[in-house]
């Protein structure tokens, strides 16, 4: 371990919710430069869960409002049932993330909804371009 580094220690809460980390964990940047304005959570691929959340994703995608509507209900209730199980691990947690998924409702209640499946519209900044191609980003 570097003399700069820390010891690991098992998360209770995302980031954001840590007094020593308020800022987050990551800052999610446009392609042309700009932060974003609006809540983010960023999954890599190291994460053991990241590729099925992104298999859902994608599924959500395909499916109509009714669809969409079912899976939902049925996943919030395997959801409740996961967080009554007395052995259920890691809840606090959980209800970090379901905190943070009731923070983006509200946000998209206020704000209304995005064009996720729009390409881009702003003129690309050449830096963050740059810093992108090292990556391995969407």
């Amino acid at each position: 371990m570097d003399h700069d580094e820390k010891p690991k220690k098992p998360l209770t809460t995302l980031f954001r919710n840590n007094p020593e980390t308020p800022e987050g964990k990551y800052l999610v940047i446009r392609r042309d430069g700009t932060v974003v304005e609006w809540p983010s959570f960023v999954l890599g691929a190291r994460d053991e869960d990241a590729e099925t959340c992104l298999q859902v994703y994608g599924l959500l995608k395909l499916m109509t409002p009714d669809q969409k509507g079912v899976f939902l209900d049925e996943l919030a209730d395997r959801c409740n049932a996961a967080r009554s199980d007395p052995h259920a691990q890691n809840i606090s947690f959980y209800d970090s993330v379901m905190d943070f998924a009731e923070e983006w409702h509200l946000y998209r209640m206020d704000h209304g909804d995005g064009d996720p499946l729009m390409g881009a519209h702003r003129k690309d900044d050449p830096e963050t371009i740059a810093k992108m191609k090292k990556g391995r980003s969407a």
